[in-house]
Protein backbone atom coordinates (compact mmCIF):
# COMPACT_ATOMS: atom_id res chain seq x y z
CA UNK A 1 0.00 0.00 0.00
CA UNK A 2 3.07 2.40 0.71
CA UNK A 3 4.38 1.55 -1.97
CA UNK A 4 1.90 1.88 -4.00
CA UNK A 5 1.47 5.49 -2.89
CA UNK A 6 5.10 6.37 -3.80
CA UNK A 7 4.94 5.54 -7.29
CA UNK A 8 2.07 7.75 -7.45
CA UNK A 9 3.16 10.21 -5.88
CA UNK A 10 6.43 10.38 -8.14
CA UNK A 11 4.08 9.90 -11.35
CA UNK A 12 2.50 13.01 -9.81
CA UNK A 13 5.19 15.14 -9.25
CA UNK A 14 6.85 14.08 -12.78
CA UNK A 15 3.29 15.29 -14.83
CA UNK A 16 3.50 18.34 -12.62
CA UNK A 17 7.25 19.31 -13.41
CA UNK A 18 6.17 18.23 -17.32
CA UNK A 19 3.31 20.70 -17.64
CA UNK A 20 5.86 23.49 -15.78
CA UNK A 21 7.92 22.92 -18.32
CA UNK A 22 5.97 22.64 -21.22
CA UNK A 23 4.01 26.02 -20.07
CA UNK A 24 7.21 28.00 -18.82
CA UNK A 25 8.78 27.10 -22.86
CA UNK A 26 5.39 28.54 -24.57
CA UNK A 27 5.61 31.75 -21.64
CA UNK A 28 8.93 32.33 -22.76
CA UNK A 29 8.46 31.69 -26.82
CA UNK A 30 5.49 33.66 -26.47
CA UNK A 31 7.30 36.42 -25.40
CA UNK A 32 10.10 36.75 -27.55
CA UNK A 33 8.03 35.67 -30.48
CA UNK A 34 4.58 37.24 -29.44
CA UNK A 35 1.68 36.51 -32.10
CA UNK A 36 -1.61 38.57 -32.21
CA UNK A 37 -4.33 38.41 -34.37
CA UNK A 38 -7.74 39.84 -35.56
CA UNK A 39 -10.39 38.93 -36.80
CA UNK A 40 -11.34 40.57 -40.42
CA UNK A 41 -14.53 42.37 -40.63
CA UNK A 42 -16.38 44.38 -43.06
CA UNK A 43 -17.17 47.78 -41.66
CA UNK A 44 -18.70 51.09 -43.53
CA UNK A 45 -17.46 54.80 -42.60
CA UNK A 46 -18.02 57.15 -44.29
CA UNK A 47 -16.57 60.78 -44.49
CA UNK A 48 -18.73 64.23 -44.11
CA UNK A 49 -19.23 66.68 -41.48
CA UNK A 50 -22.30 68.25 -39.39
CA UNK A 51 -24.18 71.38 -40.44
CA UNK A 52 -26.82 73.74 -39.06
CA UNK A 53 -28.72 75.56 -41.79
CA UNK A 54 -32.50 76.63 -43.03
CA UNK A 55 -34.65 75.08 -45.70
CA UNK A 56 -36.21 76.94 -48.05
CA UNK A 57 -38.85 76.14 -50.91
CA UNK A 58 -41.25 78.39 -53.40
CA UNK A 59 -44.13 78.23 -50.83
CA UNK A 60 -47.90 80.14 -51.21
CA UNK A 61 -49.50 80.50 -47.93
CA UNK A 62 -53.31 79.49 -48.76
CA UNK A 63 -56.04 82.49 -47.54
CA UNK A 64 -59.72 81.68 -47.38
CA UNK A 65 -62.33 84.27 -46.79
CA UNK A 66 -63.97 81.81 -44.78
CA UNK A 67 -63.77 81.08 -40.94
CA UNK A 68 -64.36 77.32 -40.88
CA UNK A 69 -62.32 75.48 -43.35
CA UNK A 70 -60.66 71.68 -43.25
CA UNK A 71 -58.54 70.50 -45.76
CA UNK A 72 -59.59 67.44 -48.47
CA UNK A 73 -56.43 66.65 -49.10
CA UNK A 74 -53.24 65.00 -46.98
CA UNK A 75 -50.20 66.27 -45.77
CA UNK A 76 -47.54 66.17 -48.53
CA UNK A 77 -50.17 65.10 -51.22
CA UNK A 78 -50.33 66.93 -54.58
CA UNK A 79 -52.94 69.35 -55.82
CA UNK A 80 -53.64 70.23 -59.27
CA UNK A 81 -55.18 73.33 -60.62
CA UNK A 82 -58.87 73.43 -60.36
CA UNK A 83 -58.89 70.39 -57.81
CA UNK A 84 -61.03 71.01 -54.59
CA UNK A 85 -58.57 70.64 -51.78
CA UNK A 86 -60.16 72.44 -49.31
CA UNK A 87 -63.73 72.98 -48.20
CA UNK A 88 -65.60 75.41 -46.00
CA UNK A 89 -68.15 75.47 -44.10
CA UNK A 90 -70.98 77.65 -42.10
CA UNK A 91 -70.55 76.83 -38.83
CA UNK A 92 -67.88 75.18 -36.55
CA UNK A 93 -70.33 72.53 -35.85
CA UNK A 94 -71.65 71.73 -39.63
CA UNK A 95 -67.34 71.18 -39.89
CA UNK A 96 -67.52 68.45 -36.70
CA UNK A 97 -70.55 66.56 -39.11
CA UNK A 98 -68.73 66.39 -41.83
CA UNK A 99 -65.39 65.17 -39.96
CA UNK A 100 -67.45 62.68 -38.26
CA UNK A 101 -69.32 61.46 -41.12
CA UNK A 102 -65.86 60.72 -43.17
CA UNK A 103 -64.32 59.02 -40.08
CA UNK A 104 -67.56 56.63 -39.78
CA UNK A 105 -67.92 56.24 -43.67
CA UNK A 106 -64.08 54.79 -43.17
CA UNK A 107 -64.47 52.55 -40.52
CA UNK A 108 -67.68 51.17 -42.00
CA UNK A 109 -65.59 50.52 -44.86
CA UNK A 110 -62.96 48.81 -42.37
CA UNK A 111 -65.34 46.53 -41.29
CA UNK A 112 -67.41 45.52 -44.35
CA UNK A 113 -63.96 44.23 -45.87
CA UNK A 114 -63.15 42.13 -42.85
CA UNK A 115 -66.82 40.73 -42.62
CA UNK A 116 -66.58 39.58 -46.30
CA UNK A 117 -63.10 37.49 -45.44
CA UNK A 118 -63.68 33.96 -44.80
CA UNK A 119 -61.93 33.94 -41.36
CA UNK A 120 -60.12 30.37 -42.04
CA UNK A 121 -56.67 29.92 -40.48
CA UNK A 122 -54.98 31.25 -43.36
CA UNK A 123 -57.15 34.79 -43.35
CA UNK A 124 -56.18 34.54 -39.36
CA UNK A 125 -52.59 34.87 -39.98
CA UNK A 126 -53.39 37.21 -42.94
CA UNK A 127 -54.91 39.89 -39.99
CA UNK A 128 -52.13 39.20 -37.71
CA UNK A 129 -49.38 40.15 -40.54
CA UNK A 130 -52.06 43.58 -40.89
CA UNK A 131 -51.71 43.91 -37.57
CA UNK A 132 -48.47 44.24 -37.07
CA UNK A 133 -48.21 46.44 -40.62
CA UNK A 134 -50.81 48.89 -38.93
CA UNK A 135 -49.14 49.33 -35.90
CA UNK A 136 -45.68 50.11 -37.59
CA UNK A 137 -47.32 52.91 -39.88
CA UNK A 138 -49.31 54.24 -36.79
CA UNK A 139 -45.95 54.10 -34.97
CA UNK A 140 -44.77 56.29 -38.10
CA UNK A 141 -47.93 58.85 -38.59
CA UNK A 142 -47.56 59.67 -34.46
CA UNK A 143 -43.53 60.88 -35.40
CA UNK A 144 -44.33 62.81 -38.70
CA UNK A 145 -47.87 64.13 -37.04
CA UNK A 146 -49.65 63.40 -39.82
CA UNK A 147 -53.16 63.98 -38.03
CA UNK A 148 -55.20 62.26 -40.86
CA UNK A 149 -53.05 59.54 -41.83
CA UNK A 150 -52.97 58.47 -37.61
CA UNK A 151 -56.61 58.51 -37.55
CA UNK A 152 -56.77 56.26 -40.37
CA UNK A 153 -54.26 53.99 -39.25
CA UNK A 154 -56.08 54.17 -35.69
CA UNK A 155 -59.82 52.97 -37.20
CA UNK A 156 -57.56 50.10 -39.09
CA UNK A 157 -56.24 48.90 -35.93
CA UNK A 158 -59.41 49.06 -34.39
CA UNK A 159 -61.10 47.38 -36.94
CA UNK A 160 -58.74 44.48 -36.94
CA UNK A 161 -58.94 44.02 -33.29
CA UNK A 162 -62.54 42.76 -34.22
CA UNK A 163 -61.93 40.42 -36.54
CA UNK A 164 -62.46 37.27 -34.99
CA UNK A 165 -65.51 38.28 -33.77
CA UNK A 166 -68.13 38.38 -36.35
CA UNK A 167 -71.21 38.64 -34.50
CA UNK A 168 -69.59 41.65 -32.82
CA UNK A 169 -68.67 42.83 -36.67
CA UNK A 170 -72.22 42.90 -37.93
CA UNK A 171 -73.35 44.76 -34.72
CA UNK A 172 -70.89 47.68 -34.97
CA UNK A 173 -71.56 48.25 -38.90
CA UNK A 174 -75.13 48.43 -38.20
CA UNK A 175 -74.49 50.82 -35.33
CA UNK A 176 -72.32 52.80 -37.23
CA UNK A 177 -74.53 52.91 -40.13
CA UNK A 178 -77.34 54.73 -37.67
CA UNK A 179 -74.70 57.07 -36.77
CA UNK A 180 -74.40 58.23 -40.26
CA UNK A 181 -77.86 58.40 -41.27
CA UNK A 182 -78.36 60.82 -38.76
CA UNK A 183 -75.69 62.72 -39.63
CA UNK A 184 -76.72 62.82 -43.18
CA UNK A 185 -80.11 63.30 -42.44
CA UNK A 186 -79.09 66.89 -40.56
CA UNK A 187 -76.53 67.94 -42.93
CA UNK A 188 -77.03 70.90 -45.26
CA UNK A 189 -75.64 71.01 -49.25
CA UNK A 190 -76.05 75.30 -48.72
CA UNK A 191 -73.70 75.20 -45.33
CA UNK A 192 -70.29 73.12 -47.08
CA UNK A 193 -68.27 74.93 -49.84
CA UNK A 194 -65.89 73.56 -52.00
CA UNK A 195 -62.44 75.49 -52.22
CA UNK A 196 -60.79 74.66 -55.77
CA UNK A 197 -57.10 75.56 -56.08
CA UNK A 198 -56.06 77.97 -58.54
CA UNK A 199 -52.39 76.62 -58.38
CA UNK A 200 -50.50 73.25 -58.14
CA UNK A 201 -48.44 72.59 -55.62
CA UNK A 202 -47.83 70.02 -52.36
CA UNK A 203 -49.85 70.38 -49.65
CA UNK A 204 -48.87 71.36 -46.17
CA UNK A 205 -50.95 72.30 -42.88
CA UNK A 206 -47.71 73.81 -41.15
CA UNK A 207 -46.72 77.37 -40.92
CA UNK A 208 -43.61 78.53 -39.11
CA UNK A 209 -43.63 82.22 -40.19
CA UNK A 210 -40.67 81.40 -42.66
CA UNK A 211 -42.82 81.14 -45.79
CA UNK A 212 -41.54 84.57 -46.69
CA UNK A 213 -38.15 83.00 -47.55
CA UNK A 214 -38.04 82.41 -51.49
CA UNK A 215 -35.22 80.55 -53.61
CA UNK A 216 -34.97 84.03 -55.46
CA UNK A 217 -33.53 85.44 -52.04
CA UNK A 218 -30.92 82.76 -52.02
CA UNK A 219 -27.81 85.17 -53.69
CA UNK A 220 -28.89 86.95 -50.40
CA UNK A 221 -27.95 85.00 -47.53
CA UNK A 222 -24.82 85.26 -45.86
CA UNK A 223 -23.17 83.73 -42.51
CA UNK A 224 -24.68 86.83 -40.32
CA UNK A 225 -28.07 86.99 -41.83
CA UNK A 226 -28.08 82.75 -41.46
CA UNK A 227 -27.36 82.95 -37.64
CA UNK A 228 -29.90 85.23 -37.33
CA UNK A 229 -32.67 82.65 -39.33
CA UNK A 230 -30.94 80.20 -36.97
CA UNK A 231 -31.40 82.02 -33.97
CA UNK A 232 -35.05 83.10 -34.18
CA UNK A 233 -37.12 80.73 -32.56
CA UNK A 234 -39.60 82.96 -31.73
CA UNK A 235 -41.06 83.53 -35.22
CA UNK A 236 -45.10 83.93 -34.97
CA UNK A 237 -47.05 81.76 -37.17
CA UNK A 238 -48.67 83.24 -40.36
CA UNK A 239 -52.22 83.48 -40.89
CA UNK A 240 -53.65 81.10 -43.40
CA UNK A 241 -55.49 77.66 -43.77
CA UNK A 242 -51.79 76.03 -45.08
CA UNK A 243 -49.52 76.20 -47.97
CA UNK A 244 -48.89 75.18 -51.37
CA UNK A 245 -45.47 74.55 -52.20
CA UNK A 246 -44.70 74.76 -55.82
CA UNK A 247 -41.44 73.52 -57.86
CA UNK A 248 -39.56 70.52 -57.79
CA UNK A 249 -36.63 72.26 -56.06
CA UNK A 250 -35.98 73.01 -52.62
CA UNK A 251 -32.47 74.07 -51.25
CA UNK A 252 -30.73 73.65 -47.88
CA UNK A 253 -28.77 76.81 -46.70
CA UNK A 254 -26.17 75.93 -44.14
CA UNK A 255 -22.95 77.04 -42.28
CA UNK A 256 -20.17 75.14 -42.81
CA UNK A 257 -16.66 75.31 -41.39
CA UNK A 258 -13.54 76.93 -43.50
CA UNK A 259 -12.02 73.43 -42.98
CA UNK A 260 -15.34 71.48 -45.49
CA UNK A 261 -14.69 74.14 -48.04
CA UNK A 262 -12.05 72.75 -50.40
CA UNK A 263 -14.05 69.09 -50.76
CA UNK A 264 -17.11 71.36 -51.50
CA UNK A 265 -15.54 73.27 -54.07
CA UNK A 266 -14.26 69.96 -55.85
CA UNK A 267 -17.26 68.99 -56.50
CA UNK A 268 -18.95 72.62 -57.52
CA UNK A 269 -16.26 73.40 -60.15
CA UNK A 270 -13.55 70.59 -59.53
CA UNK A 271 -13.30 66.90 -61.59
CA UNK A 272 -15.70 64.94 -58.37
CA UNK A 273 -19.66 64.76 -59.41
CA UNK A 274 -21.35 67.42 -57.48
CA UNK A 275 -23.15 65.28 -55.40
CA UNK A 276 -23.23 64.82 -51.29
CA UNK A 277 -25.42 62.35 -49.26
CA UNK A 278 -27.51 64.83 -46.95
CA UNK A 279 -29.05 62.94 -43.71
CA UNK A 280 -31.78 65.40 -41.59
CA UNK A 281 -31.29 64.13 -38.13
CA UNK A 282 -35.22 64.64 -37.63
CA UNK A 283 -35.72 62.22 -40.40
CA UNK A 284 -33.49 59.08 -39.16
CA UNK A 285 -32.67 56.50 -41.72
CA UNK A 286 -33.73 59.18 -44.73
CA UNK A 287 -30.29 59.79 -46.92
CA UNK A 288 -31.30 62.60 -49.23
CA UNK A 289 -28.91 63.03 -52.48
CA UNK A 290 -28.33 66.84 -52.92
CA UNK A 291 -25.88 68.74 -55.26
CA UNK A 292 -23.28 71.45 -53.98
CA UNK A 293 -25.25 74.86 -55.51
CA UNK A 294 -23.49 77.97 -54.44
CA UNK A 295 -20.57 78.65 -51.95
CA UNK A 296 -20.39 81.95 -50.29
CA UNK A 297 -17.40 84.20 -48.69
CA UNK A 298 -15.47 83.34 -45.73
CA UNK A 299 -17.10 85.11 -42.53
CA UNK A 300 -16.19 84.82 -39.10
CA UNK A 301 -14.64 81.00 -39.68
CA UNK A 302 -17.63 79.73 -41.69
CA UNK A 303 -19.22 80.06 -45.49
CA UNK A 304 -22.80 79.90 -46.21
CA UNK A 305 -23.45 76.93 -48.84
CA UNK A 306 -26.22 76.22 -50.33
CA UNK A 307 -27.15 72.66 -51.21
CA UNK A 308 -30.45 71.97 -53.76
CA UNK A 309 -32.53 68.48 -53.91
CA UNK A 310 -35.28 67.61 -56.97
CA UNK A 311 -36.13 64.37 -54.51
CA UNK A 312 -37.71 63.86 -50.92
CA UNK A 313 -39.37 66.82 -51.05
CA UNK A 314 -42.99 66.01 -49.20
CA UNK A 315 -40.69 64.13 -46.47
CA UNK A 316 -39.00 67.57 -45.71
CA UNK A 317 -41.97 69.41 -45.16
CA UNK A 318 -42.09 69.40 -41.78
CA UNK A 319 -38.74 70.64 -41.52
CA UNK A 320 -37.13 74.26 -41.66
CA UNK A 321 -34.59 74.90 -39.55
CA UNK A 322 -32.37 71.98 -39.36
CA UNK A 323 -29.19 69.91 -38.32
CA UNK A 324 -27.37 67.51 -40.85
CA UNK A 325 -24.56 65.25 -41.51
CA UNK A 326 -23.39 66.29 -44.98
CA UNK A 327 -21.60 63.14 -45.97
CA UNK A 328 -19.09 63.37 -48.94
CA UNK A 329 -17.97 59.97 -49.49
CA UNK A 330 -18.59 56.46 -48.01
CA UNK A 331 -16.50 53.60 -48.14
CA UNK A 332 -16.83 49.56 -47.25
CA UNK A 333 -14.23 46.98 -46.77
CA UNK A 334 -12.51 44.79 -44.79
CA UNK A 335 -10.86 46.28 -41.93
CA UNK A 336 -7.53 45.85 -41.20
CA UNK A 337 -4.99 47.22 -38.47
CA UNK A 338 -2.42 49.22 -40.15
CA UNK A 339 0.41 47.25 -38.40
CA UNK A 340 -1.10 44.30 -40.39
CA UNK A 341 -0.72 45.34 -43.66
CA UNK A 342 2.75 44.88 -45.86
CA UNK A 343 4.25 46.28 -48.69
CA UNK A 344 6.33 44.44 -51.12
CA UNK A 345 9.22 45.81 -53.03
CA UNK A 346 8.11 48.08 -56.20
CA UNK A 347 7.77 46.77 -59.60
CA UNK A 348 9.43 48.34 -62.71
CA UNK A 349 6.36 50.74 -62.85
CA UNK A 350 6.56 51.50 -59.47
CA UNK A 351 3.55 49.90 -58.12
CA UNK A 352 4.11 48.08 -54.99
CA UNK A 353 1.79 45.06 -53.47
CA UNK A 354 0.09 44.99 -50.70
CA UNK A 355 -0.76 42.13 -48.89
CA UNK A 356 -1.72 41.07 -45.04
CA UNK A 357 -0.86 37.51 -43.85
CA UNK A 358 -3.72 35.14 -41.93
CA UNK A 359 -3.69 32.30 -39.90
CA UNK A 360 -5.03 28.98 -41.34
CA UNK A 361 -4.99 25.80 -39.37
CA UNK A 362 -1.88 27.15 -37.88
CA UNK A 363 -0.04 28.23 -41.06
CA UNK A 364 0.61 31.88 -41.96
CA UNK A 365 -0.97 33.00 -45.60
CA UNK A 366 -0.20 35.40 -47.51
CA UNK A 367 -3.39 37.29 -49.48
CA UNK A 368 -3.14 40.34 -52.04
CA UNK A 369 -5.52 43.19 -51.20
CA UNK A 370 -6.31 47.07 -52.37
CA UNK A 371 -6.56 49.66 -50.33
CA UNK A 372 -10.35 51.26 -50.44
CA UNK A 373 -9.70 53.91 -47.03
CA UNK A 374 -6.71 54.77 -44.87
CA UNK A 375 -8.27 55.67 -41.49
CA UNK A 376 -5.93 57.13 -38.85
CA UNK A 377 -4.94 53.33 -37.25
CA UNK A 378 -6.49 51.48 -39.66
CA UNK A 379 -7.44 50.76 -43.15
CA UNK A 380 -10.43 49.37 -45.25
CA UNK A 381 -9.47 46.93 -48.29
CA UNK A 382 -10.70 44.47 -50.83
CA UNK A 383 -9.08 41.71 -52.13
CA UNK A 384 -6.40 42.15 -55.10
CA UNK A 385 -8.12 39.52 -57.51
CA UNK A 386 -5.32 40.39 -60.24
CA UNK A 387 -2.80 38.76 -57.45
CA UNK A 388 -4.98 36.37 -55.55
CA UNK A 389 -7.80 33.84 -56.79
CA UNK A 390 -11.14 34.32 -55.31
CA UNK A 391 -10.76 31.37 -53.39
CA UNK A 392 -7.99 32.47 -51.71
CA UNK A 393 -8.35 36.06 -51.62
CA UNK A 394 -9.35 37.62 -47.73
CA UNK A 395 -12.60 37.31 -47.20
CA UNK A 396 -14.84 38.47 -43.46
CA UNK A 397 -13.61 35.96 -40.89
CA UNK A 398 -10.25 35.38 -41.73
CA UNK A 399 -7.91 35.94 -38.71
CA UNK A 400 -5.40 38.66 -39.57
CA UNK A 401 -2.12 38.39 -38.46
CA UNK A 402 -1.29 41.72 -36.81
CA UNK A 403 1.84 41.09 -35.28
CA UNK A 404 4.03 37.91 -35.43
CA UNK A 405 8.32 37.58 -35.83
CA UNK A 406 9.65 35.58 -38.84
CA UNK A 407 6.53 36.62 -40.23
CA UNK A 408 6.30 34.86 -43.76
CA UNK A 409 4.05 32.78 -46.66
CA UNK A 410 3.58 29.12 -45.06
CA UNK A 411 5.32 29.57 -41.58
CA UNK A 412 3.60 27.38 -39.16
CA UNK A 413 2.69 28.25 -36.20
CA UNK A 414 2.16 26.17 -32.57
Amino acid sequence: MKRTNAVTKFISILLCGFLVAYFGVSLVQSMRNPLLTAPAIVVQTEEGFFASGIIIRDETVITVSHPVVSSLVREGERVSVGMAYMVAYATVADRDRDIRRGQLEREIAHLEVLLATDGGAHQVALQEAEVREQIRELGYATRMGNLEQLEDQTVALRSLAMASDREGLVQRIEMLGAELAGLQGAASAANVTPIFANQSGLFSVRLDGYEYLRPDDLHRFDVQVVQELLERRGTGLMAGAGKLVSGTTWYYVALIPESEVEQLADRLVGPVPNRVIVRFSGLPGLDIPMRVHSVGPYEDGYRVAVFAANTAMAETLGLRQAEARIVFQTYSGIRVPREALHFGAPNAYGARPIYVFTLTLGNAERKFVQIVYEGEDFFLVRPDLTRTTEAAALREGNSIIVRARELYDGRVFR
